[in-house]
C-alpha cells in the first residue's frame, strides 16, 4: 500500500504505525460510516466520507487517532463500538492485527475473553436455530406422510369431493407451515450473515444443509399437494353421475401414538375408534391420544363429538391426551371442564396437552368437582402457546418450567385477536419473564390483536385492552393487520420508538397493511441506524431506508418469501401501495422469483384491451407477470361479463389456475373464445359462490360453461 499521510510518514511503518495502515484497510465506507455515526463525529467530516473525495478508511484512522479512540495502547474504545455495531468479525480482525503490530499484547487479553464469550454465544443461537430447522423439517415429514396417501381413482362423486376438500384443507396447512418456515429460514441466514467469523466451517455446512433440506422439501410438497388437487379436480369435472359410495380398507393403527386429523375421511376416522375400542376393551396401553383439528365439541352423555361428526367414546387406557384446534380458537369453560372430564372415569390419563387454542381459568366453584378429580388423579394439564400448567388446587394458570419457556422461544410466540384479556396477560407475562431470564424469543406474532401504541412509544395497546412493554429478549415483532389497514406516519413513527426501547429487537415486520410513504427524522435514532435495524413491509416487498427514510425494494431473499407468501392488493390502499406492488412484481419476475398467488380484493376493475393489463380500482396497472402461479379475483356481487372473463384467462396464460370469488354467476363462453392454455388443461378456472372452498365450479373447456 503506498498512501502515508501527514499522520502516518514511512519510518512510521511498523508497531502502531503499520497497524493504523492495516486498519485503514479494514474499514470500508459501511464500517466508517456507522463509527462516524455512533461516536457523532461532525457531520462536517460524514459528508466527507460520503463525497468519496477521500481515502475513507485512512480518514477515519487519522480522525479516531485525533480524537484519541484509538491509542498505542489501547483500541477498546473501537473493538466496542464496531460489535454495536453488529461487526464482530471486523473487531476480531482489528484485535488480531493489533496484537501482532504491539508489543501490548497483554492488553488485549480483555478482549480475547470477550470473543470467547462472543463465541460461546454464537455457539449456543446457531444450535437454537438449528434446533428450529430440525422442528420445521419433522413437521414437514408428518404433512408428507398425509400427502404420500395415494388419491383415489374410480370414485363416486361424493368420495371425490370428499377427499378433494380434505387435501385443501391439508394444502392450508401446509401453506402456514410454508410461511412459518420462511420466516425460520430468513432469520437463520441473516444470523449466519452476522455471525460467520464465529462458527466453525462444520457448522455453516450443517446449518446451510438444513435450510437447503427444508426448502426443498417444502418445494416438493407444494407440488405434490398441487399435482393432486389438480387431480381430483380433473376426475370430478370428468364424473357427471353418482357412482355407489365404495367401502374403505380399514388399516391398522399404531396404538403408541394414535392421531385422529381433519385431513383423514370420516371412514378412517371410524376405523380408528372401532381399534380404540378394542384396545380399551383388551386393556392395551394406549400412550397418547392427539385430536389434531377434531374435537367439535362435548357430547351430553361426556363423549366427545368430532369434526366429522362421529362420536369418540371414552377410551380407558390412554395415558396423554392432546387436543390441537384450529390455530386461535377459543374453547369455553364448558367444552374445557368438559375435555377435563372426559379422563375422570379413569386414571389412566395422567396429561392434558392443549395448542393452538385459549383456555379459561376454571377458579369458580362449578369447576370443584373437575379440579378434585384431577387432583385425585395427579393429572397435569399443560398449555403449550402460554408454557403455563393449570393449578388443580386453585384453578389458575402458573408458569411452567424454564426449558418450556426456552422451547416456545425457540420456535416464536402468536398472539391472536379472539383470545381473552385474561389469556393475552398470561402471554405477556411469559414474555416478560424470558427477557427479565435473557431467554431468546425468536419472533413475536401479533395476529390481528394489535390495536394501537401509546404516543410516547413505551408501550403496545393490543384488542384486548392489554399493553405490552418494550421487551430486550424478542427478535421480531411481526404485526399482522385487517386486510388493507392504514397506519399514519404518526403512529408508525411511534411504533419505531418503541422499537427502538427493545433492546435486542432487530426488526419490525409487517403485513396486510398500509404504512405511510415516509416517517420523520427525528424518531430513527442513530442507534437504529448503525445497527442496521430493519422495518420490513412484506405485503409489497420494501423495507425503510433509515438514511433517506424511504421505501426500497427489500434484499433478494425476502422478495422470495413476499412473492412465496402471496402478494395481496386491496381496493382502499393508495397508489403509491399499488405501485410499490407492482415493482415488487417486476423484480420478481425479472429475476425468475416464482409468485404463488396475486389475490385481488375487490381491487379489480377490468382488462386493458389493448396491453392484457389488468386495471386496478386505483388505476394503476397490473402487468402480465410471468412467474405468476395463481391469480384470484375476489369481486363481492359483481357480475363478471364474458369479455372480463375471457380477459382474466388470456391474462392468466401462464398460470395453474384463476379463482373467482363472491361474484355472481360468471358469463359461460362459446367455445370459439376459450384460451389455448384453458383447452390444453394447463389453466384451471374456478368459481367459488359464496368465498369459501366448500362449492366449487369449474369452467368446462369442451363446453364453456360452468359445472359442479
Amino acid at each position: 500500500m503506498d498512501r502515508p499521510s501527514s499522520g502516518m510518514k514511512n519510518r512510521d511503518l511498523e508497531g502502531f504505525g503499520l497497524f493504523k495502515l492495516q486498519l485503514a484497510d479494514l474499514l470500508n465506507y459501511n464500517a466508517s460510516i456507522r463509527l462516524a455515526t455512533i461516536w457523532n463525529y461532525p457531520s462536517a467530516f460524514r459528508d466527507s466520507l460520503r463525497s468519496g473525495n477521500a481515502d475513507v478508511g485512512l480518514s477515519m484512522v487519522e480522525k479516531m487517532v485525533e480524537r484519541g479512540d484509538i491509542t498505542s495502547d489501547d483500541i477498546s474504545t473501537l473493538t466496542d463500538a464496531l460489535r454495536k455495531c453488529e461487526l464482530n468479525g471486523v473487531a476480531t480482525e482489528v484485535e488480531k492485527i493489533f496484537g501482532e503490530n504491539s508489543s501490548q499484547a497483554d492488553l488485549i487479553q480483555p478482549e480475547t475473553n470477550r470473543q470467547s464469550e462472543d463465541e460461546k454465544e454464537a455457539m449456543r443461537q446457531c444450535a437454537e436455530h438449528d434446533n428450529a430447522l430440525s422442528t420445521l423439517l419433522q413437521a414437514t415429514e408428518e404433512l408428507g406422510r398425509k400427502l404420500e396417501v395415494p388419491t383415489p381413482t374410480g370414485s363416486g362423486m361424493n368420495t371425490l369431493t370428499k377427499h378433494r376438500r380434505e387435501r385443501k384443507e391439508v394444502e392450508q396447512e401446509l401453506l402456514h407451515l410454508k410461511s412459518s418456515s420462511l420466516e425460520s429460514i430468513d432469520t437463520t441466514e441473516a444470523f449466519i450473515h452476522e455471525n460467520q467469523p464465529y462458527l466453525s466451517a462444520l457448522q455453516h455446512s450443517e446449518t446451510r444443509n438444513r435450510i437447503r433440506q427444508l426448502r426443498k422439501s417444502l418445494d416438493r410438497l407444494m407440488e405434490l399437494s398441487r399435482k393432486q388437487l389438480e387431480d381430483l379436480t380433473d376426475q370430478l369435472l370428468k364424473l357427471r353421475t353418482e357412482s355407489p359410495p365404495q367401502v374403505e380398507a380399514m388399516e391398522p393403527i399404531d396404538l403408541d401414538c394414535v392421531t385422529i386429523e381433519a385431513t383423514d375421511s370420516n371412514g378412517k376416522h371410524q376405523s380408528i375408534i372401532d381399534q380404540l375400542k378394542q384396545a380399551s376393551d383388551k386393556g392395551s396401553p394406549i400412550p397418547m391420544l392427539i385430536l389434531d383439528r377434531t374435537f367439535a365439541t362435548i357430547h351430553e352423555n361426556g363423549n366427545i363429538n368430532l369434526s366429522s361428526g362421529l362420536i369418540l367414546p371414552f377410551i380407558s387406557t390412554v395415558a396423554v391426551l392432546v387436543v390441537r384446534t384450529e390455530e386461535g380458537r377459543v374453547l369455553s369453560e364448558a367444552e374445557f371442564s368438559g375435555l377435563l372430564k372426559y379422563g375422570s372415569k379413569s386414571t389412566r390419563i395422567q396429561e392434558y396437552s392443549f395448542q393452538h387454542c385459549d383456555l379459561p381459568s376454571l377458579a369458580g366453584t362449578s369447576s370443584r368437582e373437575v379440579l378434585k378429580e384431577l387432583r385425585e388423579r395427579g393429572a397435569k394439564v399443560e398449555w403449550v402457546d402460554t408454557t403455563h400448567c393449570l393449578n388443580t388446587s386453585s384453578g389458575f394458570w402458573e408458569m411452567d418450567n424454564i426449558d418450556e419457556i426456552r422451547k416456545l422461544g425457540a420456535l416464536g410466540v402468536a398472539m391472536y385477536r379472539r383470545w381473552r384479556k385474561e389469556s393475552h396477560a398470561l402471554q405477556i407475562k411469559m414474555l416478560q419473564f424470558a427477557s427479565e431470564n435473557k431467554i431468546p424469543v425468536k419472533h413475536l406474532r401479533l395476529d390481528l390483536c394489535y390495536r394501537s401504541v401509546t404516543p410516547d412509544g413505551t408501550k403496545l395497546i393490543l384488542q384486548s385492552g392489554q399493553t405490552l412493554s418494550a421487551l430486550s429478549s424478542v427478535k421480531m415483532i411481526n404485526i399482522v393487520t385487517e386486510d388493507g389497514r392504514k397506519i399514519p406516519e404518526v403512529e408508525l413513527s411511534q411504533l419505531l420508538m418503541y422499537a427502538d426501547q427493545s433492546q435486542n429487537l432487530k426488526e419490525l415486520r409487517f403485513q396486510c397493511c398500509e404504512l405511510p410513504p415516509t416517517v420523520s427524522a427525528s424518531t430513527i435514532s442513530s442507534e437504529m441506524k448503525s445497527k442496521n435495524f430493519k422495518v420490513s413491509w412484506r405485503t409489497t416487498g420494501h423495507r425503510l431506508n433509515l438514511h433517506d427514510r424511504t421505501w426500497g425494494i427489500d434484499d433478494i431473499n425476502n422478495i422470495r418469501v413476499s412473492c412465496d407468501l402471496g402478494i395481496p392488493i386491496y381496493k382502499q390502499c393508495s397508489s403509491h401501495m399499488h405501485k410499490l406492488q407492482m415493482h415488487l412484481l417486476t423484480v420478481a419476475s425479472q429475476n425468475h422469483i416464482p409468485i404463488t398467488l396475486i389475490s385481488l380484493r375487490e381491487s379489480y376493475r377490468a382488462v386493458d384491451a389493448t396491453t392484457g393489463s389488468i386495471i386496478l380500482e386505483s388505476g394503476v396497472m397490473l402487468p402480465r407477470v410471468s412467474t405468476l402461479g395463481r391469480l384470484s379475483i375476489v369481486a363481492s356481487g359483481r357480475e363478471l361479463t364474458e369479455e372480463d372473463v375471457n380477459g382474466l384467462i388470456n391474462y392468466s396464460r401462464q398460470c395453474s389456475k384463476l379463482n373467482l370469488f363472491w361474484c355472481s354467476r360468471p358469463k359461460s363462453l362459446p367455445v370459439s373464445l376459450l384460451q389455448d392454455p384453458l383447452i390444453s388443461g394447463k389453466l384451471k378456472v374456478l368459481w367459488y359462490p359464496d368465498g369459501s372452498y366448500q362449492q366449487c365450479y369449474t369452467l368446462d373447456p369442451a363446453s364453456g360453461r360452468w359445472v359442479e
